[in-house]
């Protein structure tokens, strides 16, 4: 029995994603057994340094491991499966998904040495999973990665959609099917609860679809000149191939720079897409083909720093070097948090005098999430009783809550992530609240964001650092003191700075330890507090101070300090 949750009815917890776009990873729990519905990473923004991504705490459900049935992940995309590797471990549970998407689990798994952990079982073929107290079925839905699902859960007490990720497309490329005819036969089963896409709420125009978005880049790539380059999301294999074919429109040779956009190229192939068009060639394949005979196509729209963008961009790349004259096509969105540093590379790029082309001047990204018509569209066909809507930031979700019930929705429920729901007798309500929390990813470690460690970091990235190396002989003679920084000012500043401190130290240090009574502790705060003074009094900067401290030992001691 799970403790506080043996009431009939289906419980609701989102872990992450309730309040966000990312860290997505939502339970259902059903006559106390338990389906966990992705588990992803979400971008931490710069407010953590050394991190960069971040995943929702999963304690919870590993307090409840034996009776979780199984995982579900939706598609994939680094926010719904990235965290995998941090999480199976935990849950030690079946993941079923389709077949794209588990070609990105088993490649994150191994980077874990997780690959024969994982009971791993594809869906592609056979999309419904019958459970003891759930029934699912993968029901394909657009967005922008292929093999991407809804899924339709049946359970004794009513049935969910759990559709985070999705828009309504004209389905011209094959990629892209919506099943349609499923979701009609949904409708005609009952919807008790929706939780739904919030993040294009604030859109108030409609997007052009997959297809239109190749038939600009088709007219686009030929009409440019000198080097080109792409960039999307390294998972959009349709804008990849729409690239691809762009690229041979132009009578140029597709190339591809990047770990990423290779793995997802790699898995698509796998998958049997892109048979039909012309060949691409990795970039350490293409030394001999001009430059002007290229279209360049790397990942890293977002601004990561590993990127093979980003190291375009910074010149850090051996094989593509940008200059005046040159062009970049950014063929895909911001995703909310990272609009400054992409901001940043942009007018970086146009400083160089390159031609930095994105949807701000045509039409070359087409989103994978749905706008409010679409979501209305929807509405209209489940006519669900209830609307959860996630995926979004809280003006969105709130944006949604207002369209659901402008348009007959009985029940609307913003959520926190924690909170529990509880769906009983047609009402839907919050009962309750799990423990969760955001951890950061520190290289292949879990940390707490709320952590003594992330505050040291922080307080250094904001405050500097100094550091300081003292010793003293047995009877307290001054032989040696260093002090060294390398944030609080240039180099010749601070070693400037750094002899006036030590020689107005040297001057006082003897009477000071008189002062003190020989008392080691406070000789070291007084080192430490007047040094960090004289730097704040020269630069307003309140350094953390790190002290190395060693004193000879005295004739009647065999250790030192």
């Amino acid at each position: 029995m799970i403790e506080g949750f043996n009431k009939e009815g289906i419980y609701f917890v989102a872990l992450g994603g309730a309040e966000e776009v990312g860290f997505n990873m939502f339970a259902y729990i059903v006559d106390s057994k338990i389906i966990v519905v992705d588990a992803g990473y979400g971008f931490l923004g710069n407010d953590f340094p050394g991190m960069e991504m971040g995943l929702a705490d999963a304690s919870f459900l590993e307090t409840y491991r034996d009776d979780i049935e199984a995982m579900f992940i939706t598609h994939g995309h680094e926010d719904h499966y990235g965290a995998i590797g941090h999480v199976l471990p935990m849950l030690d549970c079946p993941v079923y998904a389709n077949d794209f998407t588990l070609g990105h689990i088993k490649a994150r798994l191994k980077e874990y040495h997780l690959e024969n952990f994982a009971k791993l079982y594809s869906v592609t073929l056979n999309p419904i999973v019958k459970l003891k107290n759930f029934e699912v079925e993968f029901v394909s839905l657009v967005h922008s990665v292929p093999q991407s699902a809804g899924l339709f859960i049946k359970t004794r007490y009513g049935n969910i959609l759990h559709a985070t990720d999705w828009r309504f497309d004209d389905g011209k490329t094959k990629i892209l099917p919506t099943d349609y005819e499923e979701l009609h036969n949904i409708a005609k089963q009952g919807v008790t609860l929706y939780v739904g896409d919030s993040t294009n709420m604030g859109e108030t125009t409609p997007e052009p679809s997959e297809y239109e978005v190749r038939q600009n880049l088709l007219k686009l790539v030929p009409a440019l000149s000198n080097t080109i380059v792409a960039t999307c999301f390294a998972s959009n294999i349709m804008r990849l191939e729409s690239l691809i074919l762009a690229a041979d429109a132009a009578n140029r040779t597709a190339v591809i720079s990047g770990h990423s956009l290779n793995q997802n190229f790699k898995i698509a192939k796998e998958c049997g897409y892109l048979k039909d068009c012309p060949k691409a060639y990795d970039i350490k394949d293409a030394k001999d083909i001009p430059l002007d005979k290229i279209l360049y196509i790397c990942a890293g729209s977002q601004g990561d720093y590993r990127s093979a963008l980003t190291r375009i961009v910074n010149g850090e790349s051996k094989d593509i070097v940008l200059k005046q004259g040159d062009n970049i096509i950014f063929s895909s969105k911001i995703i909310p948090g990272n609009e400054e540093k992409i901001e940043r590379m942009q007018e970086k790029l146009r400083d160089m005098g390159v031609n930095v082309i994105s949807t701000e001047d045509y039409e070359v990204h087409a989103s994978g999430h749905a706008t409010p018509s679409q979501i209305l569209e929807m509405y209209r066909l489940l006519k669900p009783q209830t609307v959860i809507p996630v995926h979004g930031d809280k003006r969105s979700l709130r944006k949604q809550k207002k369209l659901a019930q402008e348009n007959g929705v009985g029940n609307v429920l913003i959520v926190r992530n924690g909170e529990v729901v509880l769906l009983q007798d047609k009402r839907a309500d919050i009962v309750s609240e799990v423990f969760t929390r955001k951890l950061g990813v520190d290289r292949h470690q879990l940390t707490a964001l709320d952590s003594q460690l992330i505050k040291n970091r922080k307080r250094i990235a904001f405050n500097c650092s100094v550091f300081i190396s003292v010793i003293f002989a047995k009877d307290w003679h001054l032989k040696d003191l260093q002090i060294s920084s390398i944030d609080i000012l240039e180099e010749d500043a601070f070693t400037s700075l750094k002899t006036d401190i030590i020689a107005s130290i040297k001057a006082d240090i003897a009477k000071e330890i008189i002062k003190l009574n020989n008392n080691e502790n406070q000789i070291k705060e007084y080192l430490a507090a007047r040094i960090r003074k004289q730097i704040y009094k020269a630069t307003d900067i309140k350094p953390v101070v790190f002290m190395h401290f060693y004193k000879e030992a005295s004739s009647d001691s065999n250790t030192g300090k």
